[in-house]
């Protein structure tokens, strides 16, 4: 595990993972506790977009664990340009989903460090430009992608199943 500096939590740390880290149960549990049980997604929808084959389908899974238990804390998924899971990027834009922390791991830094993370690995790929969408109600997300700088891309945001989904973006 790769230990984040000057996190306001030392107890946690991160792991880049593709796939191999995080099990089918952990992933399942934490977006259906964050999405599902936040209000965010219906149950029902939650069972195929929440399915680990397509989470695990989507891009890279980076996750935040607790190193003195290996508890997952959270996670998000980093869509490739061109990836088949992209819903508003461009060719050239990779895209961010799924940015998940469980109840008792928020606000001590961990949403920040997983999107710094995500930020970073994009950058080692060569990606510059990162694009993600959030629900409209997401008030502390979009709190958290403004501070991280990400910016309103308002001709982006779109609709599904009623919900609207507010566009952000951010170069580097």
């Amino acid at each position: 595990m790769k230990p984040w500096p000057d996190a306001p939590m030392p107890l946690v740390s991160t792991t880049i993972c593709a796939d191999g880290n995080v099990s089918d149960t952990e992933l399942t549990t934490l977006l259906g506790s964050v999405y599902v049980d936040g209000g965010f997604t219906d149950p029902t929808g939650a069972e195929k977009l929440f399915s680990p084959a397509a989470v695990r389908t989507r891009g890279t899974i980076i996750t935040a664990r607790d190193p003195t238990d290996g508890r997952l804390l959270g996670m998000v998924i980093l869509v490739p340009p061109c990836g088949a899971a992209r819903q508003i990027a461009f060719d050239s834009e990779a895209e961010i989903h799924l940015l998940a922390v469980r109840a008792s791991s928020r606000r001590q830094g961990v949403g920040r460090k997983l999107v710094d993370t995500v930020m970073e690995l994009a950058s080692l790929r060569g990606w510059r430009s990162v694009v993600l969408s959030t629900q409209e109600q997401m008030h502390a997300a979009q709190a958290l992608y403004k501070q991280a700088g990400f910016f309103r891309v308002p001709e982006r945001d779109w609709s599904r199943a009623g919900r609207r989904f507010l566009a952000f973006g951010r170069l580097d």
